[in-house]
């Protein structure tokens, strides 16, 4: 079965960021059999949660900082 090109980056993403947070090989495939369900993909699908979610509290902080410098102006 063919994999689409969105789930082979979401894979290898997932394997990167797991290989560098946690460096031992061991503790990679437990964490992914626990938390990931033993897929990459889902390790790289959270990965790019975090980032977008991140990416939104620094809007919305922008956001009502903007709001409070022109009410206060």
């Amino acid at each position: 079965m063919r994999r689409s090109l969105t789930d082979t980056i979401l894979a290898r993403s997932g394997k990167l960021y797991l290989q560098l947070r946690l460096r031992d090989k061991r503790k990679i495939e437990k964490e992914l059999a626990v938390k990931y369900e033993g897929h990459y993909r889902n390790a790289g699908l959270m990965l790019l949660f975090d980032v977008f979610m991140a990416l939104a509290v620094v809007a919305i902080v922008g956001l009502v900082a903007l709001a409070l410098y022109f009410v206060a102006t």
